[in-house]
């Protein structure tokens, strides 16, 4: 299979797998924007639309998060089809992982609406509150099998290495978005439903255009897609949905307890707890763009056997994970009191954040190195190493720290449990990628 637009070999060097990866990074970088500037906008208009609306974003970025097995499992298979120019079962590939989003997305949909009321009274949500999330949460659910679907195409044009362009749709989606949300909250009555209607938009527009661009890939048209996959294709890529299925069900919910923990310890402890993760999730965005990088090339090496290139590409890789993490760790530690000034000046707050502070700045070290591991273990196609490891760390490195703030009854036991889990991938990423040629 050839593409249309042929790029040149990535160099494998530190500053061409950075500038390879860039686009990436930006693009991660992108995913929370809207979030903010939709936050921001509610913020100024109505404190009980905004509360309104964490609730329902809430509730919908942990089933897309879930969900987010459809990303990595397209970009390893395509990737790896598309290495060895095998058109057929490039085809293949994409027809599975377009009817697989497809199916999932409009399944959570479904489920989402039917199950809201139950949903909402499980996060908190109050009677006051309840129309109010529910008008935004069900103009949303319209825009999200989009999402899904757009996702998907997005992770296929990665597995292509259309890397600039996924960064190019990811930004005109976010401009769009934000800019009609700002538009209908302002220029009509709508309030926080017009707030929605611009999430649904951008979320068709990446649907759309992705899907064009997809399509622009030599050997790949509507035509093309029709029909049954290859023999054995769904069976393969179901297996490592299900397998990826079961890591982010196991992330989503640490997390999850972890908050419950923390509401557990009083407002102020959750208050504290919401800000760390807010640093913690923005170091995982900026090193996201790294782990898409070796989710790609692992593919396309371990397609091709590249021992020697895999090996370049890899130490390379987790080079410019360390440089990331040892800025995060200098800006943590020199900047902390401008950093936290931008989310809280309650002292409270402040002093319980302290504790746990230098921890997070130390942990920015091992995440970087784990993000990136997880990219070239999903690269070389080893999910069921994963789910298997996930499961493990759970129980022996997350669960005893855990179990133990029940007893100490403070905020730095919860964290020691998210940082010994990120340890513990940091470790299982080793082991599970010294080789190119891996099974299981």
């Amino acid at each position: 299979m050839q593409d249309k637009n042929p790029k040149n070999s990535v160099k494998l060097t530190l500053s061409g797998l950075f500038f390879f990866s860039l686009p990436s990074i930006f693009g991660s970088l992108l995913e929370p924007v809207t979030g903010i500037v939709d936050t921001a906008l509610i913020g100024h208009k109505s404190t009980t639309w905004l509360a309104a609306l964490s609730l329902g974003v809430v509730i919908l970025s942990s089933f897309t998060w879930v969900f987010n097995f459809l990303i990595h499992t397209s970009i390893q298979s395509v990737s790896e089809a598309f290495s060895l120019r095998d058109n057929q079962r490039v085809n293949s590939r994409v027809k599975v992982a377009l009817i697989l989003s497809v199916i999932v997305g409009v399944g959570s949909s479904l489920i989402l609406y039917f199950f809201s009321p139950l949903l909402f009274r499980f996060v908190g949500a109050s009677e006051e509150l309840l129309p109010l999330c529910q008008r935004y949460f069900h103009i949303r659910l319209l825009g999200q099998p989009f999402l899904i679907l757009g996702g998907t195409l997005i992770s296929i044009l990665r597995g292509f290495e259309r890397i600039k362009t996924c960064f190019i749709l990811i930004a005109l989606s976010t401009l769009i978005n934000s800019s009609l949300s700002w538009a209908l909250l302002e220029g009509t009555d709508l309030g926080l439903a017009g707030v929605a209607y611009g999430s649904v938009v951008g979320a068709v527009f990446t649907a759309i255009f992705s899907l064009i661009f997809v399509l622009r890939v030599e050997g790949l048209s509507l035509t093309s897609l029709w029909g049954a996959p290859l023999k054995g294709e769904w069976i393969s890529f179901g297996k490592n949905s299900f397998n990826m299925f079961c890591r982010s069900i196991i992330l989503t919910g640490s997390f999850f307890l972890c908050t419950k923990s923390a509401a557990r310890l009083g407002h102020v402890s959750l208050a504290s707890h919401q800000i760390l993760m807010e640093f913690w999730l923005f170091s995982s965005f900026l090193t996201d763009g790294l782990a898409l990088s070796a989710n790609i090339l692992s593919a396309k090496y371990k397609a091709l056997n590249d021992v020697e290139n895999y090996e370049k590409m890899k130490g390379n890789l987790l080079k410019l994970s360390q440089i990331i993490g040892v800025l995060f760790l200098l800006s943590y530690l020199l900047f902390k009191e401008p950093l936290l000034s931008i989310f809280t000046k309650d002292l409270a707050v402040i002093e319980a954040i302290e504790s746990v502070w230098p921890w997070l700045a130390i942990s920015q070290l091992i995440l970087c190195g784990t993000y990136t591991y997880d990219g070239l273990l999903f690269g070389l196609g080893r999910f069921d190493f994963v789910r298997r490891q996930m499961f493990y760390g759970l129980i022996i490195s997350f669960l005893p720290f855990l179990i133990y703030s029940y007893y100490s009854k403070d905020l730095l036991s919860i964290w020691l449990a998210l940082i010994s889990l990120g340890t513990y991938r940091l470790v299982i990423g080793y082991i599970g990628t010294r080789s190119l040629r891996v099974n299981g």
